[in-house]
């Protein structure tokens, strides 16, 4: 069964991925770490690598316009805040959470202990389709 969680009117999930069933997405490790298969016949335009060196670590802080991000963590803890129509998140991610922003979306990530993530989306070049938003700082 798959965790998924729906804010902001669907303009933000965060899903938490499991265990390799061979069909579904997922987030596995044993003692010789993680693995984390991230699409199934879904192909992406931009594919990054993000890093939060320490605690703390700002990123994001922006919206798109006309591209759909998929964040996902692949280790670490980060705090989550969204905003889309007048509404506003806090959501704690885990690693092993992928987060989806819609376009428009705005969003921004709080390292609460080192973290490596992966972002992916389809749309308009994300470096280029971003404006900046102020989120303020968690509750």
């Amino acid at each position: 069964m798959m965790d998924v969680r729906s804010y902001l009117n669907g303009a933000l999930t965060v899903q938490r991925l499991g265990g390799d069933d061979g069909e579904s997405l997922f987030h596995a490790g044993d003692a010789r770490g993680a693995v984390a298969w991230l699409a199934r016949g879904t192909p992406f335009s931009f594919l990054h690598v993000v890093e939060f060196a320490a605690v703390g670590v700002r990123r994001g802080f922006h919206a798109h316009t006309g591209h759909t991000e998929h964040f996902y963590l692949f280790s670490g803890a980060l705090t989550l805040i969204a905003a889309a129509e007048g509404g506003r998140v806090q959501v704690e991610l885990a690693a092993g959470d992928l987060a989806v922003f819609a376009p428009g979306t705005a969003h921004g990530l709080i390292a609460r202990e080192p973290s490596v993530a992966v972002a992916m989306g389809n749309g308009s070049d994300p470096t280029r389709d971003v404006s900046p938003v102020d989120l303020g700082n968690p509750d």
